[in-house]
């Protein structure tokens, strides 16, 4: 973090970054909403939300931390906030796998990926 202090970033597109962190805000607020109570920091196995932003990708809120990254980078970046995200994104990885493992005890998972292909990104992952 004094990194981030002692280095100035580049900017990239600082337009294009604004608007995905807007988009990834309101992406992240939106699946807060479908979570409702069953929202917490640690996993565990609550329900399965399957309303809002989880009809399309199994997990919403992570793609917009995913998204808000990419914008804060795009806004402006340099060697650390780079290493950051890529820190960042394999603990989510990991996440994402540790929390489908815990959901599969739902009755209702096999159901809800047979309609609900994607953990992260529509038609890639």
């Amino acid at each position: 973090m004094v990194y981030l202090g002692w280095v100035h970033g580049n900017p990239a597109w600082p337009a294009g970054g604004l608007v995905l962190v807007t988009f990834g805000a309101c992406l992240s607020f939106a699946s807060l909403i479908s979570l409702g109570r069953w929202f917490a920091v640690w996993p565990a196995l609550r329900g399965l939300a399957t309303r809002g932003p989880y009809r399309l990708v199994r997990h919403p809120m992570y793609l917009a931390y995913v998204l808000t990254d990419i914008g804060y980078n795009l806004y402006e970046y340099n060697f650390g906030t780079v290493l950051l995200v890529i820190t960042g994104w394999t603990s989510l990885f990991y996440r994402i796998h540790a929390e489908e493992r815990m959901l599969s005890h739902d009755v209702g998972w096999s159901g809800y990926l047979a309609l609900v292909f994607y953990r992260l990104l529509p038609g890639l992952w």
